[in-house]
């Protein structure tokens, strides 16, 4: 009877790393791109005649990170211009997914806390990339392959990750699906 107990619960384990993975790597991937944008944030302020890679003829992300909405805490007045705590979107981010790369090790709770954080976190994620995508394209009226990119990592965050995640740990393993 135990065996045949540790067998059902051998695909579910499975499939939970495998979720665990998908947030994990879809983390690191937005760090990565994080570190970037950093990088070309701190080239910019440095040297007015720096030239990012990601300028484009679609669009530039020089623009973007060079405007107010870079740092969106001063923007909204939330902050002070240039204080510490006057953040950029991609020091944001570096929180954002380093938290999501460090998935499921350094989360506080069981497994339906866990899942819960990580769809707030990418609920919020996604309500901030649209907001984001209108500034990009109805304020800036600009393209930005960078921002694109945390845009998509954002939304398959929440698809991908954040929500099967969630579902799965709703689910009890007796219960049925939908139930």
């Amino acid at each position: 009877h135990a065996d045949q107990h540790q067998e059902e619960r051998a695909p579910r384990r499975q499939a939970m790393g495998s979720r665990a993975r998908v947030v994990q790597v879809l983390g690191c991937a937005g760090f990565v791109v994080s570190l970037y944008a950093l990088y070309v944030e701190r080239a910019m302020a440095a040297n007015p005649f720096y030239e990012p890679a990601c300028v484009t003829r679609w669009g530039s992300c020089a623009t973007v990170f060079g405007s107010d909405y870079a740092h969106l805490l001063s923007h909204w007045g939330l902050v002070p211009k240039r204080s510490p705590l006057d953040l950029s979107l991609a020091a944001m981010g570096m929180a954002n997914y380093g938290l999501y790369a460090a998935y499921p090790w350094l989360w506080p709770g069981g497994a339906a806390l866990k899942a819960t954080l990580l769809l707030a976190i990418a609920t919020a994620s996604v309500g901030f990339s649209v907001y984001l995508l209108y500034v990009l394209k109805v304020i800036l009226r600009d393209f930005c392959v960078v921002c694109t990119t945390f845009h998509l990592i954002n939304f398959s965050m929440f698809f991908f990750g954040a929500l099967p995640e969630y579902r799965a740990a709703r689910t009890s393993p007796g219960q049925k699906k939908g139930a």
